[in-house]
């Protein structure tokens, strides 16, 4: 599952972003040579600004964040439903937590209730 949030412009942000990426996906985990941190496998997610335009995206390092929200021995598609299932509980507060750390605003008709 993967989906978009429009972001409202904004002068002071820290990142130049127009969107915001909202992804369930699956990570064979192990060793992550960016953080330096063994990583688990399952499925994870991740919420990142960005900039699209046209065909072309943008993403900037570090400024997004992911979450473990359904570790797993193996893919399958059950696990994967019960990981998009699981997600809307971690969404709101990831897509909050990146919005303030970058000086980011959703869009108005993005607003989450």
């Amino acid at each position: 599952m993967k989906k978009y949030l429009n972001l409202a412009e904004n002068p002071n942000a820290k990142v130049n972003a127009n969107v915001l990426e909202v992804e369930v996906y699956y990570s064979l985990g192990g060793m992550n040579y960016w953080t330096g941190r063994e990583e688990k496998r399952g499925y994870y997610l991740g919420v990142s600004p960005l900039e699209k335009r046209g065909n072309m995206i943008e993403y900037v390092g570090f400024s997004g964040i992911k979450q473990l929200i359904k570790p797993v021995a193996r893919k399958s598609a059950k696990a994967e439903a019960e990981a998009e299932k699981l997600a809307a509980q971690y969404e709101e507060n990831l897509i909050n937590y990146v919005l303030q750390q970058n000086n980011l605003q959703l869009a108005e008709s993005e607003k989450i209730a």
